[in-house]
């Protein structure tokens, strides 16, 4: 049976909200910026991929078989530990509709003593995310006659991230505490891309999920600042970007020395390249 935190419900409950706000009000509002819609010019399949480094920093706790450490790392542990993450995001589409997908690994950890007791966890997380997205249209934000920029495009989101960690507790003078979890999170959200001029462009990405099937809840966020220029090509079809990912994940199976627990944000600068072809 799983065990659930009362206390942290409200929270949860409280940023769901916020958060689900949020995004329906981008959704809503996004085409009240202005009465012309910018027509879809191609039906043609688009593809983008984009591979990123991520400089992961955690907090929170983990407990394994009842023993629980924390996790909690700040910026300058990304060097010291080495916890860079690599990924790969991957979308296409054709019209209005298309797919996406996510692939991240990171090994990641801390030493750290803890009331004189020496522990050392280990974290192995990989994160497969994969869905599709809807394009619920493209505004143009300035009314200047003859300009096609600043512009949004909003997306809405949905599918799933399956989630596999393997931790080790290396706790000295006590045995060692390993073990491994897997489950599969439904996720919901939004992106919009704000083309400001023909080099500069503004992302943001938001989704929740988890909902007790897998966590018992999970955010993510993400804004990004993009630099078009020309790759092997006549038009600006790749773009450096960088910005800031956090994902949060609350997951509990079992109780007392068969409890795991994964109540961790892990955040941090992302630099990635995005290619379009």
């Amino acid at each position: 049976m799983r065990y659930r935190k009362p206390c942290s419900t409200l929270r949860r409950t409280k940023f769901f909200v916020s958060l689900a706000a949020a995004v329906l009000s981008l959704a809503v509002l996004a085409p009240l910026v202005s009465a012309e819609e910018r027509p879809d010019e191609g039906r043609e399949w688009e593809f983008r991929v984009a591979p990123y480094f991520w400089f992961v920093s955690m907090d929170g706790n983990v407990t394994v078989k009842g023993q629980k450490s924390d996790v909690d790392t700040d910026f300058s542990d990304i060097w010291d530990e080495l916890n860079i993450a690599g990924m790969v995001t991957f979308d296409a589409r054709k019209g209005n509709w298309g797919f996406l997908g996510d692939v991240i690994y990171a090994d990641l950890g801390k030493s750290k003593s803890v009331g004189g007791i020496d522990i050392d966890p280990t974290v192995k997380l990989a994160w497969v995310s994969a869905g599709g997205f809807y394009r619920l249209g493209t505004w143009k934000l300035s009314d200047a006659a003859g300009k096609d920029l600043p512009a949004v495009t909003v997306d809405g989101l949905f599918g799933a991230r399956y989630t596999h960690i393997d931790v080790n507790l290396d706790i000295k003078g006590f045995p060692n505490r390993s073990g491994n979890k897997n489950w599969l999170d439904p996720l919901v959200g939004a992106r919009a891309f704000f083309d400001l001029s023909e080099h500069w462009t503004l992302s943001l990405h938001g989704n929740v999920g988890g909902f007790g099937v897998g966590s018992d809840f999970t955010w993510e966020t993400l804004g990004g600042i993009g630099y078009h220029f020309r790759f092997f090509s006549k038009e600006n079809n790749a773009r450096a970007v960088g910005g800031y990912r956090a994902v949060h994940q609350d997951y509990t199976d079992g109780s007392g020395n068969d409890k795991f627990e994964w109540d961790v944000t892990l955040h941090g600068p992302i630099l990635g390249l995005v290619i379009e072809f």
